[in-house]
């Protein structure tokens, strides 16, 4: 596998030496084989939760064909993973903090491996949408836990860096991962095994996690559980995520639409009021978003994952609907794009200490801009390597130097017992607000392709002008990514050598 392949090679010996060679700095924790086990775990579990949003777009069609899914059903195959992922998010990362983390993360993998055999058995189009949701759900609480075990587990410092270099890299090429296996395993064994590949793995988690991950009690003193907050933060967020993803069969202006957007806004404007004004024990602690390095963090994360998809979705329709290339094709040419991440994902920490976390951020937005402004520009004779590989690669450049500065940004400053919402609230940006932006905007391109279309145009010409100016807002939005770490990062982030801040410090002395 792939990251046992990374860190088994070269991960395992450049860590522990990096750890020793500052251990005068850092004499309290020695990298040990655990360690590296555990970073497996943690890795392997969120390649799955990420590839498995990504991995079933290649095979809608032969699920259509064999499940006998309508249209408006087969869209379900993905929004009822994405819908539930993002509405149980927080609730996973509360239950996680209270519950303890290890338990929540063994119970979230228990249930996703049934799941995913549930799915690739399913011999009808309800029995997989159905375990769809449940993998959806239990990868929301598998998500919530994977960072903040992870920040518990390695300290501050070198090793924390590191191993969310590591993590990162791993969260960053997932996605393009799932495109490509999913390409791979429709041309060979077929589309269930896009669901059965899990169980290896999942078991390889669980019975790793069970030996390496250490014992996590819950954080702090805080046992109790506001179950109001809980219910009104999970129904809020899952009807806005399902307000918007149900927009590419029903129109923004419908009844149906603004019902579902109307029912969200008053159930999460209670739950804030809740939150501040009547539970003692919150689910969610509003004074993160107080640290500018939070908020500079989730706001550019909604904002590259929104990119991201748009990327995913537009270039993979592009190839098939326009270009012509089969499954397997489209996956390959996804290959450039995970290697660059996988190489490059290192750039980012090593130029923290000297530039800050501000500056990488904005030299990877801009970066990741150009390439994206190149498919803006793409045509039915768009060559294979200039007109898509190297502006894919451009992007995933960009992206990777700035996604694990964020992910360190997400919890500096944070309490302990509260990493498992901070974590959660990284994936809500990610997934919710991405999915939200990715509908906005896709939903634009749509109805460009459809205007072309009704004034007469050829397919392939409205379908290429829909792309653009999908590709192009995607670069505006990437560029006030830009703006967004200008704005809340503080001006000088660079990190003193050997310089190691509290968990619980001030956000003023955090490192961003």
């Amino acid at each position: 596998m792939l990251i046992v392949a990374t860190i088994g090679e070269a991960g395992e010996a450049e860590l522990a030496g990096a750890v020793d060679a500052e251990s005068a700095a850092e004499p309290e924790f020695r990298w040990e084989r655990s360690h590296t086990f555990a970073l497996v775990v943690l890795c392997l579990a969120l390649l799955l939760d990420t590839v498995d949003i990504t991995i079933v777009n290649v095979a809608l069609p032969t699920l259509q064909r064999d499940l006998h899914f309508s249209q408006a059903g087969l869209s379900w195959v993905v929004n009822a993973y994405v819908v539930l992922f993002g509405g149980f998010l927080l609730l996973g990362g509360r239950t996680g903090d209270v519950v303890g983390r290890k338990k929540v993360f063994l119970a979230g993998t228990a249930v996703f491996t049934a799941a995913s055999l549930a799915a690739g058995l399913a011999q009808n189009s309800t029995t997989l949408v159905v375990a769809r949701g449940a993998q959806g759900i239990a990868g929301a609480f598998i998500a919530a836990m994977t960072l903040a075990i992870l920040v518990t587990t390695f300290p501050e410092g070198k090793a924390r860096t590191k191993a969310m270099a590591i993590w990162g890299t791993t969260a960053g090429f997932a996605g393009a991962l799932g495109v490509l296996g999913g390409g791979l395993l429709m041309s060979g064994p077929g589309w269930r095994w896009i669901f059965l590949i899990n169980l290896p793995v999942c078991a390889f988690i669980l019975i790793a996690a069970v030996k390496y991950l250490l014992p996590d009690g819950p954080g702090g003193h805080h046992r109790s559980f506001d179950i109001i907050g809980a219910i009104t933060v999970t129904g809020g967020v899952t009807l806005l995520a399902y307000g918007f993803v149900q927009t590419d069969t029903h129109d923004w202006g419908s009844g149906r639409t603004l019902g579902l957007l109307g029912g969200a806004a008053v159930i999460l404007i209670y739950f804030v009021a809740h939150e501040l004004y009547v539970t003692k024990e919150p689910l969610f602690s509003f004074s993160l978003l107080r640290n500018k390095a939070v908020a500079g963090a989730n706001a550019v994360q909604a904002l590259f994952a929104t990119s991201m998809w748009l990327l995913f979705f537009f270039f993979t329709l592009f190839e098939q609907q326009v270009l012509g290339y089969s499954a397997l094709k489209t996956g390959l040419s996804y290959l450039p794009f995970t290697l660059v991440i996988v190489l490059a994902a290192g750039f980012g920490p090593k130029l923290l200490p000297y530039l800050g976390t501000r500056v990488v951020v904005i030299a990877g937005s801009l970066i990741a801009a150009v390439g994206l402004w190149m498919f803006s520009r793409i045509s039915e004779d768009s060559g294979l390597w200039a007109g898509l590989i190297l502006p894919s690669v451009i992007y995933s450049f960009g992206f990777s130097i700035l996604y694990i500065p964020i992910n360190v940004a997400a919890v500096s400053g944070v309490p302990a017992e509260q990493t498992g919402v901070a974590s959660a609230l990284l994936n809500v940006s990610r997934q919710v607000l991405g999915a939200i932006g990715f509908a906005i905007v896709a939903s634009i391109a749509t109805d460009r392709t459809n205007n072309k279309l009704a004034a007469g145009h050829k397919a392939g010409d409205a379908l290429v002008s829909g792309f653009r100016l999908g590709f192009g807002i995607a670069a505006a939005v990437v560029v006030a990514a830009a703006v967004a770490a200008l704005l809340l990062f503080r001006e000088d982030g660079r990190v003193p050598r050997g310089a190691k801040a509290g968990a619980g410090a001030p956000q003023e002395n955090a490192t961003v």
